[in-house]
């Protein structure tokens, strides 16, 4: 939880600061043109509003992020459901809140645009003109072109996170890693099997210095690890 809290923090912080460099970026690629220029008191009003925008698109994407996270899960769960395995450990929420992130922190801009109408209410076409100024005439296009790319990068970080799963079978342990490369390791040479002092989190490790955290996989079975220990003849160490 303590992890997840300090990815969204860390992601807003990220909002904050990366907001005012785009604008600027765009700013200078699309010329605002000739347009009627906002009084001081008017532009310092919009800048509150601003804020109130930024701080709903951040709301949107702690839910979104959430959301995605769980549904990576659940999906890489259903790929790599095998029957020719006795145990298959795909990856948890907690490993795939990084990829959920960036789905989030990318379709949130989705709810976002839909809803600016009724968050600014009577400001909205006062809110539009000065977004104009501030990044230009084109910039609704070079932030789709931007979406595009986002959303690009967020199903290339989670089609490659999910390739990661293990498959535990009567005599060997597989491991197929993030680039989808498969080691394959009789139990005989599991050198340690140590508890991690929660329910469900185990840090094996094998004898060429390969290792696996059972902490970032869905529920392990009891009967697994009691499975391991007898096969490798190693005890669990707490």
């Amino acid at each position: 939880m303590i992890e997840i809290l300090k990815s969204l923090l860390i992601s807003f912080a990220a909002v904050a600061i990366l907001l005012p460099v785009v604008r600027y970026a765009l700013r200078k690629m699309s010329p605002a043109g000739k347009l009627q220029h906002l009084s001081t008191d008017e532009a310092k009003y919009l800048q509150k509003k601003e804020w109130h925008l930024t701080i709903a698109y951040y709301l949107f994407a702690c839910i979104l992020s959430v959301f995605c996270a769980g549904a990576l899960a659940m999906l890489s769960s259903i790929l790599h459901m095998s029957s020719k395995h006795m145990y298959v450990l795909t990856p948890n929420f907690r490993a795939l809140f990084a990829p959920g992130l960036l789905f989030g922190l990318t379709l949130a801009m989705l709810p976002l645009r839909l809803s600016q109408r009724a968050l600014l209410g009577s400001d909205y076409q006062l809110y539009k003109q000065y977004m104009q100024q501030q990044e230009g005439i084109r910039s609704t296009r070079t932030y789709s072109i931007l979406f595009g790319v986002m959303l690009g990068l967020s199903l290339v970080a989670a089609w490659f996170a999910m390739r990661w799963h293990i498959n535990i079978d009567e005599n060997q342990v597989q491991i197929v890693n993030l680039l989808n490369q498969e080691r394959t390791y009789p139990h005989h040479v599991i050198e340690s099997i140590h508890y991690m002092g929660e329910e469900g989190a185990y840090l094996i490790n094998f004898d060429d210095q390969t290792s696996f955290n059972t902490t970032y996989l869905k529920p392990v079975p009891l009967e697994m690890i009691a499975l391991l220990a007898e096969q490798s003849g190693k005890r669990v160490v707490r």
